[in-house]
Order: C-alpha cells, then structure tokens, then sequence
C-alpha cells in the first residue's frame, strides 16, 4: 500500500512539474520583438531594461533580458513598426528601429550598449528599397497587400471584401444578383473554395466599414502550413484598434449616373446608377495603455434603374442572349390574359440603402495577455426588390 501511495505521489509531481509553459498563440495581428543586449565586451549584458513603443498606436511595452542577455516582447495590433530602446546603469541609452518587411510575425533587434562616458561614432545604414505598392510575399505563395491609403483612391467599394480581392492578379469578380452577394474565383474553382477572414477568424460574407479596416491581404496561392480551410483564394483583413492617441477618419464618396462615361442611356440597364456614401470611424483609449476603444459607422444610399423586359432595349436584350421576337410575343400573350404590364405608381427607380457598424474594444491583460471584443452590425434595405412579370416586390430588410 506504502508503495502504491508513493507511486501516485511521484506521477502527480510529474504531471504538475512537466507542464509546458503557456505559448502567447500569434495571429494575424501580433508581432513578436526578440533579440539580445550585449555590452561593451559583446557579452551578453544581463538585468537590461529593453522598452519597444510602436510608431503608429504610441503603446509601449518593455521586459528585462534574462542571464543571457535575451529579451522577448509580444506586441498586439502595434502595427509593424517600432522604435526599441535598450538601458543600463552605466552605459549610454541605445535606440533602434525595426519594422516588419513581409508577413513575418517575428523581429530581431539585437542591440549593443556601450560606456556613457565614451560618445558613439555615427552610424550609417543603408537599404534597398522593396517592392513598391506592396510587401514581398511569404515563400511559395502569390499575394498582394492592399492599403487603406490605396484603397481611398481607387473607384472601388472598399468596404466589400468580396470586391476588393478582384485587384490581385488571377482573380475573377462575380457580379451580385437580388438572390446572391458579389464573390469572386480563382483559378476557376468554385467561389465555395475561398475564404475571408477578419482579425484572423472566419467571415463569411458581408461589409465592413471603410474607416474601419487597417490593412487586406489577398492570397491566392500559398503552402504555409499556418493557413487552411482554404483551397482558392484568402482574403484576410484586420481592422483597427484604439491607440493611446486619440484619432479618426471620416470620407465621404458620391457616384452620379449623369457623370457616368459616354452618357446614360434610354434602358435602365445601361443608366447606372447614383450612390451617397458616408462614413467615419474614431479611436482612442479608456485607460492609456490598458483599455482602447474604435467604433466605425457607414451608410450608403444607391439608386438605379428599374430593370424589367418592357423596358430592354434590343442592343441590351441581345447582350443578354435573348430576341427581341421572343420577347415581343411574351408581352403580347401577357396583354391577352389581362395581366397588367404596367404598374400604376410604380416607381422608376430601385432604392437600396446600406448601413454597416462595428465596435471593438482592445484589453492587453498582460504583455502577453490581450482581450479583443468587436461588435459587428449592418442592415440593407431595398424598395422594390425584383420583378416578375405584370408585378413586383414591396420591399426587403436584412439584419445580422
């Protein structure tokens, strides 16, 4: 019995003894900052205070080396550029700054301190310049970074992420219909091979304020292990996060059928349409450096023509692949049994309205322990809806 007891002891110092230290899991918005201080001598220098701050959210994190002069911070939503600096007693403060180049999670900064009382020679740096436009992609894979600067001047609905992956190469846009949202192909394959993705978790479909988003990668072809669910193409975006400088953004865009290239023309399908779009989003923190808050609104009025066969033209009929006979002597067999083509009161126009919200709320619970809540909500709305022949819908509304 006095053998049993203590082989029951022995398993659970085991158990307690052997657990693996917790890893802080890296997302799509977490960068790791690791190095090593050394000293005059190039020894590992110990007992180092290392402070990293980021450039764009102004948060600052900071850790101790340990006895071999190693230092590693985990940094949420900072933003891929920061400024670390090293300090010691006795030796001369050393600032340096590192920025992510690609899709890597993990930056070096390995810093070497020096006497107070000896002034350091100036250092010059030189590199070459990347890929304008966008960042080199991680090995094997095909991908384009697409920024929000970007994005505001291009005459494209930023806030679908469905259409913004159409600007990679090799990628196929398919338009939306009443019954189905805009979606997109690559390499052929079905639209139910790709994925979206938004702070790193699965999307679906839907929109998202523009103000709200911070950087969207599209890939179309990868073998990184640490991506999956996927076999067509990825878009994979982040939003923002409130910093501890309060700041925002507000834009507005106006699409007019009258401005329309070449001029509207007498079939609605060819008219176009004109669209009002207003949003903005703000930022800022609750607690400096503990708790943050970003909220994001968007609306967006369209109008268009009302599409129907009485009011096709035959150049339009055509480019749908239907004759103009066929449809004459549908209209004419309608007439006969007393179906009305014409609806009085009817209007001439469709009217889709669009509002998109979100609220996120960032905690860093630790320097390595960091709560996110966001808060999506949008609602479509669209009088009349379709047609059929001798009717139409009333109206529709949509909510998450």
């Amino acid at each position: 019995m006095t053998v049993r007891l203590r082989q029951l002891f022995l398993a659970l110092l085991l158990a307690t003894g052997a657990a693996p230290a917790v890893v802080a899991q890296v997302g799509a918005t977490i960068d790791i900052i690791t190095g090593t201080v050394t000293g005059p001598d190039s020894l590992p220098l110990a007992g180092a205070v290392v402070q990293a701050i980021s450039i764009e959210t102004q948060v600052s994190r900071q850790r101790t080396t340990d006895a071999h002069g190693r230092f590693t911070i985990v940094f949420p939503d900072g933003g891929g550029q920061y400024q670390v600096i090293a300090r010691s007693i006795g030796m001369a403060a050393v600032r340096v700054t590192v920025a992510r180049q690609a899709d890597e999670d993990r930056l070096v900064a390995n810093i070497r301190l020096g006497l107070a009382s000896v002034p350091l020679e100036p250092v010059t740096v030189t590199a070459r310049r990347g890929q304008r436009g966008q960042d080199r992609p991680t090995p094997g894979s095909t991908e384009r970074d697409l920024s929000p600067q970007l994005l505001a001047r291009l005459p494209i609905d930023a806030s679908d992420l469905n259409t913004l992956a159409t600007l990679a190469p090799g990628v196929v846009g398919i338009a939306g219909t009443d019954s189905a949202d805009a979606a997109f192909s690559v390499a052929g394959q079905r639209t139910t091979a790709n994925d979206i993705t938004l702070d790193g978790l699965s999307f679906g479909s839907g929109s998202v304020p523009q103000d709200a988003i911070r950087s969207t990668r599209v890939v179309t072809s990868t073998y990184d292990v640490a991506r999956g669910q996927f076999s067509g193409g990825l878009v994979a975006s982040t939003t923002r996060s409130g910093t501890n400088v309060p700041q925002g953004s507000y834009t507005y865009t106006l699409r007019d059928r009258d401005l329309a290239w070449g001029g509207p023309t007498s079939s609605p399908f060819g008219q176009g349409f004109t669209q009002n779009q207003l949003g903005g989003g703000m930022g800022g923190p609750i607690i400096p450096n503990k708790l943050f808050v970003f909220g994001a609104l968007q609306g967006r009025w369209r109008e268009q023509g009302l599409t129907s066969l009485a009011t096709a033209d035959p150049a339009t009929l055509a480019r749908l692949g239907v004759s103009p006979d066929s449809v004459a002597r549908f209209i004419a067999l309608t007439s006969q049994s007393g179906a009305p083509i014409t609806v009085p009161d009817l209007p001439d126009d469709r009217a889709t309205d669009n509002t998109v919200g979100l609220v996120r709320f960032d905690w860093n619970i630790s320097d390595v322990q960091t709560l996110m809540v966001r808060l999506d909500g949008r609602r479509t709305s669209q009088v009349p809806t379709r047609l059929s022949c001798g009717s139409t819908g009333t109206s529709r509304t949509s909510r998450p």
